[in-house]
């Protein structure tokens, strides 16, 4: 059921998009947006269940790309929005109807990879916050973040990318060579 509703969820958001666009905002501003835990979010312990937060996180991402003015270039290029990588860290429980906010924001990018810090904060404050490391694809392969930013912010500069981003993007790296056989 999850997954049926980011299936409707997020192709809603483009069409709304197309027909009445949400505020613009700048690629390095963070976006927030308040949601509630519904029952088909729950686990057996009546709180977020764990891999719900990525389908929250997806909805989040594509909420950010709208509101940066990227999801037309997007759907008009054709490129394909792929995830390469996940770190999530649990801090509290989302209970059943609880109220959260998602924040989401661009922290930087390199020749291929977009990196993206999302929190969520509940009424008892920090639930849980996750790092994506994201690109886009089309026929030919990834396409450079910089070329994609230039279509909305011309001339932007990715900012440096922090020492533990960077060490998470090695930990991922040396993991996935250690697995190639």
């Amino acid at each position: 059921m999850a997954h049926l509703i980011n299936f409707v969820r997020i192709p809603a958001l483009a069409i709304r998009q197309h027909v009445r666009p949400l505020p613009r905002m700048a690629v390095l501003d963070e976006d927030r947006i308040r949601m509630r835990v519904w029952p088909n979010d729950i686990d057996f312990n009546l709180h977020m269940n764990n891999g719900r937060y990525l389908n929250v996180m997806d909805y989040a991402r594509t909420h950010l790309l709208a509101r940066v003015g990227l999801i037309e270039h997007i759907i008009r290029a054709r490129w394909q929005p792929l995830v390469g990588a996940v770190w999530i860290t649990y801090r509290r429980s989302l209970p059943l109807f609880s109220a959260f906010e998602i924040t989401s924001r661009l922290v930087c990018w390199d020749e291929r990879w977009f990196y993206l810090e999302q929190t969520f904060t509940g009424g008892e404050g920090l639930a849980a916050v996750g790092w994506v490391k994201g690109n886009l694809r089309d026929a030919s392969g990834s396409v450079e973040p910089q070329h994609v930013l230039e279509r909305v912010s011309p001339g932007i500069v990715s900012p440096s990318m922090p020492d533990t981003i960077a060490q998470w993007n090695d930990l991922t790296r040396e993991k996935l060579q250690a697995g190639v056989a």
